[in-house]
């Protein structure tokens, strides 16, 4: 199959012994959701289509998914901070960056332990809690020809930037390391022809995404997992754009381990993360054989890897573009659930019993909260991509 030709260049070009890395987007205009209740589907009966009802219950729940909607409209994005019991607790509704022709889509969120920080246009850097406070974090100095991704560690003492800058040919990378506030300032890699960016932070080291071997960062010459629509579906068959991860120094940027050769998908988590070709990668970097010849490596979906590292949660129950979530596990036995799923889109883990589902386009699907205890699916209202869980460490 096609990824299996794809996955062997991906590995040959990323596979060598760590080193030091010295050396415009589619929109539909719709109306702003007003806060909701969710909406209950009890065991045995099929969700509908969502109706909200007015009156939002606080939620007591100590994890939350933040869900991200690129497609706001005018010139802006959604991120709604949900519950485990699919309460929408708070919603910021923020400025896109400036419009760069064919620029690839960089991811706007980071979760700490605490919050998430989220992009407010080029270079304003803000934060949102789950009761809703918000105030500003940072700033950075990207432009309307530079632009920036972030990761904050899961303490918020620490912030990595990645700047890359149009303006020039090639596209220069920097990434440079600092307090959150700006003192201990380090400039760590600068590139113009390898280019990564920050997504998270593992066991005090950095990981930046990677856009692969001689790729550049623009929409219409990546080549990214999934369905190859980077207009529709920004950053492929995960949340933070790019094939793979690599774990650095955030002082020195020595590479210390490389998560998956390519195919990179769903969210990261405690255990690792999944691959469209139907297995996982441990934090060591060590690929983990789900041996499921019949999963949904198959068909290349995307797939999100428990906390525990136990199971796979990914599209479909049989091969195609849309289905029903289906938990895979280990040896070839398999689960579906009572919700939809796309084979692009991937879903997020609360905690290794409680899930949430998201969607690029809204007409391909509404997140519901899903209780593997208790087989009740709650719909959320509101819209997006699983972006980051909260708290968002992964140690």
């Amino acid at each position: 199959m096609r990824w299996l030709v794809v996955l062997a260049l991906l590995v040959t070009g990323c596979s060598a012994q760590p080193v030091s890395f010295h050396g415009s987007q589619a929109s539909s205009a719709r109306t702003e959701p007003s806060p909701t209740q969710p909406q209950v589907i009890p065991p045995g009966s099929t969700p509908p289509a969502p109706s909200p009802v007015a009156g939002l219950p606080p939620a007591s729940a100590s994890s939350y998914a933040v869900l991200v909607d690129l497609f706001a409209g005018s010139g802006a994005y959604d991120i709604a901070v949900v519950s485990s019991s699919g309460a929408v607790v708070a919603r910021a509704h923020p400025r896109q960056r400036s419009a760069i022709s064919d620029a690839l889509e960089l991811p706007y969120v980071s979760a700490s332990n605490s919050r998430v920080y989220y992009l407010n246009g080029d270079g304003d850097i803000r934060y949102l809690k789950a009761d809703g406070t918000t105030g500003q974090a940072a700033t950075v100095p990207a432009s309307a020809s530079v632009h920036a991704a972030f990761a904050v560690t899961p303490d918020d003492r620490r912030i990595a930037v990645a700047l890359l800058d149009y303006s020039t040919t090639p596209v220069k990378l920097t990434i440079y390391v600092e307090n959150v506030g700006g003192a201990q300032h380090r400039v760590i890699y600068t590139s113009t022809n390898h280019y990564v960016w920050p997504v998270a932070w593992h066991a005090g080291q950095l990981v930046v995404a990677y856009l692969g071997p001689n790729a550049v960062p623009f929409k219409s010459k990546a080549v990214l997992y999934g369905n190859g629509d980077l207009i529709r579906y920004p950053y492929g068959p995960s949340p933070y754009g790019g094939i793979n991860f690599h774990v650095i120094n955030p002082a020195t940027a020595v590479r210390e381990a490389i998560i998956t050769g390519g195919g990179a998908s769903g969210l990261l988590s405690r255990a690792g993360v999944a691959a469209v070709q139907g297995d996982a990668t441990s934090w060591n970097g060590q690929w983990v054989n789900w041996n499921s010849p019949e999963d949904y490596g198959s068909y290349s979906a995307s797939g999100s890897l428990s906390p525990d590292g136990s199971v796979i949660a990914a599209c479909c129950d049989s091969p195609g573009g849309a289905g029903h979530l289906v938990l895979w596990y280990r040896g070839g036995s398999s689960t579906a659930l009572r919700v939809g799923a796309t084979s692009t889109d991937w879903a997020g883990w609360f905690d290794n019993s409680h899930l949430i589902t998201g969607f690029y386009q809204r007409s391909e699907g509404t997140p519901n909260v899903i209780d593997l205890n208790s087989d009740v699916i709650t719909t959320v209202p509101a819209y997006g991509i699983v972006a980051a869980m909260l708290p968002g460490g992964l140690d």
